[in-house]
């Protein structure tokens, strides 16, 4: 590193931020939010997310979802909407392999929506009631619901509220997923450049 430091500020008279710099393989660096991987067999390059990027984007994901969110959830999940599609427009050129990176944040997502949502319900009565109108068996819910002394974090990944609140809901409420918009843009056809005629 001191050697291309010597050669890049002394030949080339260029400055090289010694904080953003270092010798490294590229699926290490971190480069506009991004890693690059060789992958030896085909010889191709997968565009993947840095890490900094995966533990950004899980920050928002909090921010966008605070515990004590009190407004709508229909309002919340336009904020998020507002946020995946920005991101996205970004990030969406990753290789396919990231889907699990995408999956993670997704689930977050829907997660920190059912912790919000069950606040909202309030009173474990009221839970098992709504739950039960969503399909989930009376008996499971009652069990789960009323087992000890959960926080609304502890009851948001309980079956009953997985089976209640589940993608179905939230993606009828208008949620995007990531994961649908990645596996989607994988199938988008290219058409042919238009030939143009030859006249002799």
């Amino acid at each position: 590193m001191a050697g291309l430091t010597a050669f890049i500020e002394g030949r080339l008279r260029l400055k090289v931020n010694q904080d953003k710099s270092a010798v490294a393989r590229p699926e290490d660096r971190h480069f506009l939010g991004f890693r690059l991987r060789v992958i030896a067999h085909t010889g191709t390059v997968e565009v993947l997310l840095s890490e900094r990027s995966k533990r950004n984007a899980m920050q928002k994901v909090r921010e966008l979802t605070p515990r004590t969110w009190g407004s709508a959830l229909i309002t919340c999940i336009a904020q998020i909407n507002a946020w995946l599609r920005g991101w996205y427009g970004f990030f969406g050129i990753v290789s396919p392999s990231e889907m699990q990176a995408l999956r993670k944040i997704d689930s977050h997502l829907r997660r920190r929506l059912r912790a919000i949502q069950l606040r909202h319900w309030r009173r474990k009565r009221t839970i098992a009631r709504e739950l039960v109108k969503l399909g989930v068996k009376r008996d499971s819910v009652w069990r789960q619901i009323y087992a000890g002394r959960k926080s609304w974090w502890a009851l948001s990944h309980t079956h009953a509220v997985d089976q209640g609140l589940r993608n179905a809901y939230f993606a009828k409420r208008g949620l995007i997923s990531l994961v649908d918009w990645h596996r989607a843009s994988q199938h988008v056809v290219v058409p042919d450049p238009p030939q143009l005629a030859l006249w002799g």
